[in-house]
């Protein structure tokens, strides 16, 4: 299971620190699509997603108007804690 905790949220922008996120920088030959999180799809009303894995966390800039952002985030980390290799990943830096 991928953990997070809120650290800062306006309408319109949240900062999650994501513990992953930081295990992420010892892995070598980590692949793109992992790196630059291009695999979460975006639903309307998300922005931007920008990762920091120097400090393990990660900013969402949304529409708060269009999206529910809290749940966003719940399904879409859950999504991915049943990845196959997300799950290899989580299993390779633990």
């Amino acid at each position: 299971m991928i953990t997070y905790n809120i650290v800062h949220h306006i309408d319109g922008r949240i900062r999650l620190k994501v513990p992953f996120i930081k295990k992420l920088r010892r892995i070598r030959n980590l692949p793109d699509h992992i790196k630059n999180l291009s695999f979460i799809s975006m639903p309307s009303g998300i922005k931007d997603i920008r990762a920091n894995p120097f400090t393990g966390s990660l900013v969402i800039v949304y529409e708060p108007k269009e999206v529910d952002v809290i749940e966003f985030i719940k399904t879409t980390l859950d999504s991915l804690s049943s990845s196959a290799e997300i799950q290899n990943i989580i299993r390779e830096v633990s």
